[in-house]
């Protein structure tokens, strides 16, 4: 079995460096990337084709049974602190659309997989893969536009109801369609033929309690001095990172610190405002760090903090429970889904930054420390977000689109 993947955000670990003009590396890019490099070890060939960025090689094989292939057509690098550059998935489309028109005759795919996060460039492209190859196609939605995308710009909300539109039409073209959550999965079920409810993983052999020493040598290597929260992910706006100023504040009046890891197109108006509240020397920001290297940065934090304006899911979530340490999150997407099965007591109202840093603070001042115990927290993430079972669910669709594709038509 072929599979052709198609997503705009697909994460580059041979990356030693990440323009964030280029889509900083985030949760659906890490998932589309595991995902793959594990369907490929069951035996799955894929052939992802994404954006990537000047530096990595045209095509690339990852495994024996999975190559990448780098889709941009040449564009002018105009920024915006919103989506990096403008254009880039609207490139990628036009990009992969006319590769696909060239293949439709001679390829040897079996099924499509297209990933998508509500931008609407994707969106076109899973609604015309399927024709122009004439193959099932399968379709996983990272962050819906139906379920809980807030628009963050008025560009954006006048695109929205197209979006939307253009999701349910995708929706509906698919042979299946992949939700992460309960609460998105219950939006696709009047225009899906078949909905499957298939949460990010972690690969808890990679996100556990690192050893001691590296997690020593990681604080010395970032200058972190003092008792420390993190937060882990992209710097934009609907990450939340304007919460992150009042929460420094009142972390510094307890003597700790802030680390953030990550990079994004708003890193600039961050460090204005780091600067403007005269907190230099107390958040100290990555940019950022490989991913082998984000459980040594969790690890390095006594809890972590997520306040999303919205979240299809949250995977920093599962992440830091599997190494061990406790997340205090507004209460938005999935979050609820994830940390209600284990400390809800750590779920806050949307947006109520003073609450945020109150339960911070009963954290670190060790009110919550049955609930929070790691090895609590990781055997809760290995019995509910192993790979194991999201690599069978997946393969199976694949098979049955195939199954279904190939059927006799009966007159």
């Amino acid at each position: 079995m072929k599979v052709l993947k198609l997503t705009p955000f697909f994460h580059h670990p041979d990356a030693d460096s990440w323009p964030a003009a280029y889509d900083s590396v985030g949760g659906m890019q890490v998932q589309t990337w595991r995902q793959a490099v594990w369907l490929a070890q069951e035996g799955i060939h894929q052939h992802v084709m994404t954006i990537g960025f000047p530096g990595l090689p045209k095509l690339r094989q990852l495994h024996p049974l999975l190559w990448v292939e780098r889709m941009l057509l040449p564009m002018p690098q105009i920024r915006s602190e919103f989506s990096g550059l403008i254009g880039l998935t609207q490139s990628w489309a036009v990009a992969t659309l006319s590769a696909l028109l060239r293949k439709r005759r001679t390829h040897d795919f079996d099924v499509i997989h297209s990933h998508l996060d509500g931008q609407i460039p994707a969106l076109l492209v899973a609604c015309l893969a399927p024709r122009l190859l004439r193959r099932p196609l399968i379709l996983t939605v990272h962050c819906s536009r139906l379920a809980v995308y807030t628009p963050h710009s008025w560009l954006d909300m006048l695109q929205h109801r197209l979006a939307r539109w253009l999701e349910r039409k995708a929706v509906h073209t698919a042979f299946a369609v992949v939700a992460l959550t309960q609460r998105t999965a219950s939006q696709f079920t009047r225009d899906a033929r078949h909905v499957e409810i298939v949460p990010d993983v972690v690969d808890t052999t990679q996100f556990a309690p690192p050893p001691q020493d590296d997690v020593t040598a990681f604080r010395k290597r970032h200058n972190l001095r003092r008792q420390t929260v993190g937060f882990v992910g992209r710097i934009a706006k609907e990450k939340g990172w304007q919460h992150l100023i009042p929460l420094a504040q009142a972390l510094r009046e307890q003597e700790c610190e802030l680390l953030i890891v990550g990079d994004g197109t708003q890193r600039g108006r961050l460090r204005h405002a780091i600067d403007k509240a005269g907190l230099q020397d107390w958040v100290t920001v990555t940019g950022f760090i490989p991913n082998h290297e984000v459980p040594l940065a969790m690890a390095a934090c006594r809890l972590i903090v997520m306040p999303s304006a919205y979240e299809e899911f949250g995977g920093a979530s599962i992440e830091a429970l599997a190494t061990g340490v406790p997340v205090v999150a507004f209460a938005v997407g999935g979050l609820p889904e994830i940390l209600g099965g284990i400390t809800p007591d750590l779920l806050i109202e949307p947006e109520n930054t003073p609450e945020l840093i109150a339960r911070v603070n009963a954290v670190l001042a060790g009110r919550h420390s049955q609930s929070i115990d790691p090895a609590r927290l990781r055997a809760y993430v290995e019995k509910r977000y192993a790979p194991s079972a999201m690599g069978a669910r997946i393969v199976n669709l694949y098979r049955l689109a195939l199954i279904n594709s190939t059927k006799p038509v009966i007159p």
